[in-house]
This record gives C-alpha cells, sequence and structure tokens, in this order.
C-alpha cells in the first residue's frame, strides 16, 4: 500500500469521526445544564438547589431559541451562549463560546 493511500484513508476517516461525533444543540442544552449544576454543587454543596438551578437553565434554554447561537461546520459546532439576560440582572457578564467536538465541550471564550 502505497503511503499517499493510506495518508488519504486516514483523512477520510478522521473526517468521519469528526462528523459522526459533531454534538448536536439538544446535547449542548444537556451539557450547559450539568455544568450549571456542578458548578452550583461547588458554591453550595447542595444537591436541591443544584438540581433547581440545572432545571430552570434548561427550561431557560429550551423556551429561548435566541439564547444560543449554533454554528454547525459538519466537523465540529460552535455554541455561542448570549449572556446578555445575566447583563439586564447588573451581573458584568461576557458572552460565552463553547466548541463542541468529538461529543465534547471546550470553552474557548468567556469562561474562566
Amino acid at each position: 500500500m502505497s503511503k499517499k493511500l493510506i495518508i488519504y484513508c486516514l483523512g477520510i476517516f478522521i473526517f468521519l469521526m469528526l462528523s459522526i461525533t459533531n454534538p448536536s444543540k439538544s446535547d449542548f442544552d444537556q451539557y450547559i445544564s450539568s455544568y450549571i449544576r456542578d458548578y452550583v454543587m461547588q458554591i453550595s454543596e447542595d444537591n436541591d438547589t443544584a438540581n433547581l438551578a440545572s432545571g430552570i437553565s434548561f427550561l431557560i434554554l429550551q423556551s429561548n431559541n435566541n439564547i444560543i447561537k449554533h454554528d454547525n461546520y459538519i466537523i465540529f459546532s460552535r455554541f455561542k451562549l448570549d449572556a446578555s439576560m445575566i447583563r439586564t440582572f447588573g451581573y458584568n457578564a461576557d458572552d460565552i463560546v463553547i466548541l463542541g467536538v468529538f461529543n465534547k465541550f471546550i470553552p474557548i471564550d468567556g469562561i474562566n
């Protein structure tokens, strides 16, 4: 087998794996709810409060499609979480940008 053919097949395999494991918006909604739950657990150590915050965040995300902007690039997705609702309550919150690849989410802007 020639070296070019191996590289070509490997490239196609990687492209297919990235395409298959590209997360959807519903995957992202679940990720955000879990992230909020874990964060609340860290600061309050109360399971009921964490579940409540997670549930409320999930309902807000499901009810308003303008909060999350989903850009699907076939092999990965970019999610932008609009934090303007949080800013209306007086908090200084930047918009959050998260990259979705291989069914994983990688914060790239707005999360410290």
